[in-house]
């Protein structure tokens, strides 16, 4: 980019010193005067969690508002929020922190609170990678998962619970748990509620995902 084009950008006032979307772009100057010819200093632009991601900056995802209150009963697992994770967020050798809150009304029985992953948003298909019961009689549940992507076929938790359970302040156990979760495709983290008596309601109330970057 030549200094003509650079005062253009500066009267048409476009140089933010903030973001307003991950997808705005950003330039970037690279000294070329090896070149021997036009400008020493050449430019070029990429989308700022591009950016983000090449210098290792862990994605997240944060979400504190009520998803959809929960009133069916169980057996069915009903989805009340979800998130996407973009095809090629994660990838070997990063790790992914979850954490989710729900909240019931109505203290008649359990409430079984779950992740699930799929890639469409839809509980239909999907695969639990987290449960956790809520009492009948707490109004309150949190719990949280670590995956560790081993390989592009192994994603590794460990397992208290059959195929879901939960990984906070286990110490030791006796097994893991491979899920095989295809990251390079767009993922669907949901968030899912099912209530054994139909007088109780339950709703996610928040939950938020990190993924730290594997460091080179």
């Amino acid at each position: 980019m030549d200094i003509l084009n650079w005062l253009r950008i500066k009267k048409e006032n476009l140089i933010r010193p903030t973001l307003d979307s991950p997808k705005d772009l950003i330039v970037l100057g690279a000294d070329v005067s090896f070149q021997k010819r036009g400008d020493k200093y050449q430019s070029y632009a990429m989308p700022a969690e591009d950016f983000g991601l090449a210098i290792g900056i862990s994605p997240k995802f944060i979400d504190t508002t009520d998803g959809i209150t929960v009133a069916t009963p169980s057996p069915t697992t009903t989805k009340s929020k979800s998130v996407l994770i973009p095809a090629n967020t994660v990838k070997v050798g990063d790790t992914v922190f979850i954490r989710t809150r729900c909240r019931k009304t109505g203290t008649a029985n359990i409430s079984i609170q779950t992740i699930h992953m799929n890639t469409a948003d839809t509980i239909s298909g999907a695969y639990s990678i987290a449960n956790n019961a809520l009492a009948n009689t707490s109004l309150y549940s949190q719990m949280s998962r670590t995956l560790a992507i081993k390989s592009a076929t192994i994603t590794e938790a460990l397992n208290i619970t059959g195929a879901g359970g939960v990984d906070d302040d286990v110490l030791s156990i006796n097994t893991a748990y491979n899920f095989n979760i295809d990251w390079t495709r767009d993922q669907y983290m949901i968030f899912a509620l099912a209530n054994i008596n139909s007088a109780d309601q339950s709703v996610v109330s928040y939950y938020e995902i990190t993924v730290n970057k594997k460091i080179n």
